[in-house]
């Protein structure tokens, strides 16, 4: 069973606001398994109208989603509205040659090939989507998940949002994720099992969804950029973290001390923690299931009568 979230919104939203207008120091893990969540569609039949990122950032992954289906609206939500401004911005034509127009849109940043954005961008909470009801064919969220403070609203909310014959794909950090320093006693948000996700995704009426997890391993030669990606990737928004900041002299004793425990006797060793990374797909079925609370209705026509006689 999935333990309850301690995490406040607000504070969330706040974190991506500061960070809207820096470099991402998180985004190499994010592109990564971007990377590979795109690998795995490519083994999903499926031509899109409509698809929809849910915690979209930056816009990488609408923009990738829309180079894939050029056919297809493609839309990024996020609760951010600097990260939403943000992403527009990188989306929009910025003139130049046309050799920078082109390597724009190959890369998947900027204008399609008629002069418009790749994607449309929408400030939204990932638990109550600006999305009409079976309006979408497919629902991408990368990474997105460990800031979900009430899983099974966000992932009614997918199930809302999609069509029959819809796809879910996603990407989590799992419940294994930095155990390193977990163990050096640092406090960290509590984070999914994979085992959850898929009970909470059959709940909501998802079929056969198939959950599979991998581990990342990632070396770190400066303790405080170390700090500085995790933060990007998952800062503390829980309701209960410590209030005040850190003293300088403070913050370098807690460095040097977690820098001593992942190097171990070697001071020159870099320092490793591991990511597990959770993926998942489902398949909203040709029927859906009605909301809560809510009993599906028949009309059928009446039997023809036999002879003709009354």
């Amino acid at each position: 069973m999935a333990e309850p979230s301690d995490l406040d919104r607000s504070s969330v939203r706040r974190q991506f606001d500061r960070r809207a207008a820096s470099p991402d120091p998180g985004d190499f893990l994010l592109r990564e398994v971007e990377r590979r969540m795109l690998e795995r569609l490519e083994l999903v039949k499926l031509v899109p109208a409509r698809v929809l990122d849910v915690g979209c950032g930056l816009g990488d992954g609408a923009r990738r989603l829309r180079g894939r289906w050029p056919q297809a609206e493609a839309i990024g939500v996020d609760l951010s509205p600097r990260r939403i401004a943000r992403a527009a911005a990188l989306d929009r034509p910025v003139g130049g040659s046309w050799t920078t127009g082109l390597v724009r849109r190959l890369s998947g940043r900027g204008a399609d090939a008629r002069g418009g954005p790749l994607a449309r961008y929408l400030v939204g909470d990932a638990h109550r989507l600006p999305v009409a009801t079976g309006s979408v064919d497919l629902v991408w969220s990368n990474l997105a998940f460990h800031w979900f403070d009430d899983v099974p609203a966000a992932i009614a909310e997918w199930y809302r949002v999609l069509r029959p014959g819809g796809l879910l794909t996603f990407s989590a950090l799992g419940v294994d994720t930095l155990a390193e320093l977990r163990a050096a006693g640092l406090a960290m948000p509590a984070l999914p099992d994979l085992h959850d996700i898929g009970d909470a995704l059959v709940g909501a009426g998802f079929a056969e969804p198939v959950m599979d997890a991998e581990r990342l391993t990632v070396t770190w030669s400066d303790p405080a950029r170390l700090l500085a990606d995790l933060r990007a990737l998952g800062g503390d928004a829980r309701l209960g973290r410590p209030r005040g900041l850190a003293t300088p002299g403070r913050r370098d004793r807690a460095l040097a001390a977690l820098a001593a425990r992942l190097r171990g006797p070697d001071p020159t060793a870099p320092m490793a923690a591991g990511f597990e990374l959770v993926y998942g797909h489902a398949w909203i079925g040709e029927k859906k299931r009605p909301p809560q609370g809510w009993s599906p209705v028949e009309f059928r026509p009446p039997p023809a009568r036999r002879g003709g006689g009354r």
